[in-house]
């Protein structure tokens, strides 16, 4: 059989064509498999549950990021379709348009939609949904997969591949495939990193009992819950049949001592997070710190290497403890009325997951397997060394822009009362993620740009949709590659792919005025990752500047000292280390005259003057 030539097989003897195998439909391996047949592969893409979408579908809607200059490529290809679909049907003046803040944020329902359209779109992809892995293996080449066998109740699907995508959010197909991987948290010993291993913080402070020791321990997961308070949409929660009222009575003294306000709430002063979407809609999520949580710190642990069996316990357990806090603070009688009345008027949308009871079809997998790769990323990726910009990766294939976050590993103890082991929120400049970290050790044509590699502090700033959805599209580009070139996805040309993200508008240096699109964005985009744009605020006495709110509680403005403003003067400072970058040749082109930053990037590029 052709090395070029996918077959997948069924046990009925259905036969298909194929080239690159993406598993798992969440936004990355949308990405990935969307890019694949974009190039001209013909591609499949496997996804476990019966809805594609990950999270961003199946429970996760108020998407993390802080600022829009970090969106591009194939996140914002969505956006814009989202944005597109509550323009088309409510008006460019709606409230619905100011709600889904530029696309970022949609009801699971729209999202579906949007999704589904782009994969219908492709006529180069296959979709499968509902088939689960069940194993990996190695055909003629060692190191190398070459069949993947994916079960639906009694049928199989066999599928011989050339290159694999796995975007599962546990890694799941990387780790059958025998790719090193790691779970827990490392010791601050291995990485030097101040927020590693067993920690207690409060307010940034590193609190005694913090041994910075490694363990297993996984960060906590939660539903993040779909609810409105439009009359005309909303199902009532009900009780579930094994509730527990012991569960959350201990926080009963803390309503009424005032530490907690409200139920519901968009601050930090209540049990419930309200995130709002279009439509009256809102993502409810955890509030890390409170003495009544939807999360359940400790009881995760089991999920990264568990089987579907030991999963779907730990889900049922989450589900019933989530359905059993909303009775709770609705209906017991021990809470003050007000409490209890602010909290009744919310309840599920009865036209989302209809298929489910209303309820989020995904738990929020903050955090599962790491694969062990070419690269680890570690919490000394985000921060400056020297200025404002967090370290230069030449070989970065996406940016991402959000905080080393973490919800905590274990309940609350003596020595610090309300204080989660393991719970931190610490600040980070954007920053670049680099090839390596989606190519796993052993395998020669897998991807992994989910349960990609890092350590546990540097994962915290990278586990979120619009960052992985950059990282499964430059996966897409690096197996398309692979394949063509008949290489290794380590042996894949970086500067290659950087083209092709550069092609599809996807940045891999962040910039708050160069946008994709704009004449110079290919020009900045370049010498960026030669470190020009490292140079221009080389020292500052803000190490990350000013980082000014713009929507909600998380969405700000772009960050301070990330600009390139060509039209500003370049002082004979940044003049002498720009001309230090430069080759001999690029010397020529520069004269002695004053020039602003963008004629001087203009002149060194060849673009002609303006």
């Amino acid at each position: 059989m052709s090395n070029f030539l996918l077959v997948l097989l069924f046990l009925a003897s259905t036969a298909h064509a194929a080239v690159i195998a993406v598993y798992g439909a969440t936004p990355a391996g949308i990405a990935a498999a969307i890019t694949a047949a974009r190039a001209g592969h013909s591609t499949i893409l496997l996804e476990a549950s019966p809805r594609v979408g990950g999270l961003l579908t199946g429970g996760l809607s108020y998407t993390d990021f802080r600022t829009q200059e970090a969106l591009t490529g194939f996140f914002r290809e969505y956006m814009d379709a989202v944005l597109d679909h509550y323009t088309k049907t409510y008006g460019k003046d709606s409230v619905q348009v100011k709600d889904c803040f530029f696309g970022a944020l949609a009801e699971p329902k729209v999202s579906l939609m949007i999704l589904q359209r782009m994969l219908s779109a492709e006529k180069n992809l296959q979709v499968r949904t509902g088939w689960r892995l069940d194993r990996v293996e190695s055909v003629n080449e060692p190191g190398g997969l070459r069949r993947i066998v994916a079960l639906r109740g009694g049928n199989a699907e066999r599928v011989e591949v050339r290159a694999v995508v796995d975007a599962s959010y546990e890694g799941d197909l990387a780790a059958a495939a025998g790719a090193p991987y790691r779970v827990g948290r490392e010791s601050s010993k291995q990485y030097g990193e101040r927020f590693a291993g067993k920690l207690f913080v409060k307010n940034g402070v590193i609190l005694p009992g913090s041994t910075g020791e490694g363990d297993k321990l996984v960060q906590c997961y939660n539903f993040r819950i779909l609810m409105t308070m439009d009359p005309a949409l909303r199902v009532p929660v009900t009780k579930p049949a094994d509730y527990r009222r012991e569960e959350y009575a201990a926080a009963i003294p803390h309503f009424h001592g005032g530490m907690l306000k409200k139920a519901f709430t968009e601050n930090h002063d209540g049990v419930l997070r309200i995130q709002k979407l279009p439509n009256g809609k809102a993502d409810i999520n955890d509030i890390k710190g409170t003495p009544l949580r939807l999360s359940l710190p400790g009881e995760t642990n089991g999920w990264p290497e568990g089987s579907l069996a030991e999963r779907q316990v730990i889900y049922d357990r989450h589900k019933s403890y989530a359905l059993g806090l909303l009775w709770f603070l609705q209906n017991d009688e021990a809470l003050p009325e007000a409490i209890r009345s602010e909290a009744s008027q919310w309840g599920f949308a009865k036209d989302e997951y209809v298929e489910n009871g209303h309820f989020p079809t995904s738990i929020y997998v903050r955090e599962a397997r790491r694969v062990e790769g070419e690269y680890t990323f570690t919490e000394h990726d985000t921060q400056p060394q020297v200025g404002v910009r967090a370290p230069l990766h030449p070989d970065a294939i996406a940016v991402g822009d959000y905080a080393l976050n973490s919800h905590g590993h274990g309940k609350a103890g003596a020595m610090h009362p309300g204080i989660t082991d393991g719970d931190f929120n610490h600040f980070t400049a954007p920053f670049q993620v680099p090839y390596g970290v989606i190519v796993p050790k052993r395998i020669s044509n897998l991807l992994v740009p989910v349960a990609l590699s890092a350590s546990h502090i540097g994962f915290s700033a990278l586990r979120l949709e619009p960052t992985w959805s950059a990282l499964g599209h430059a996966a897409g580009h690096a197996a398309h590659l692979a394949v063509t070139q008949n290489v290794s996805v380590a042996k894949v040309p970086v500067a290659e792919i950087q083209k092709l993200l550069w092609r599809d508008r996807a940045a891999v240096v962040y910039t708050s005025d160069i946008a994709p699109g704009s004449p110079r964005f290919l020009a900045i985009q370049q010498l960026g990752l030669r470190g020009f744009l490292h140079d221009i605020a080389a020292v500052h006495p803000e190490a990350f500047g000013v980082l000014e709110k713009r929507y909600g509680l998380q969405y700000a403005w772009p960050f301070a000292h990330h600009s390139f403003r060509p039209d500003l003067a370049l002082d004979a400072e940044l003049r002498s280390r720009w001309i230090k970058r430069l080759t001999a040749e690029e010397r020529k082109r520069i004269p002695e005259r004053p020039l602003t930053r963008g004629e001087f990037v203009d002149l060194v590029v060849g673009i002609k003057a303006r």
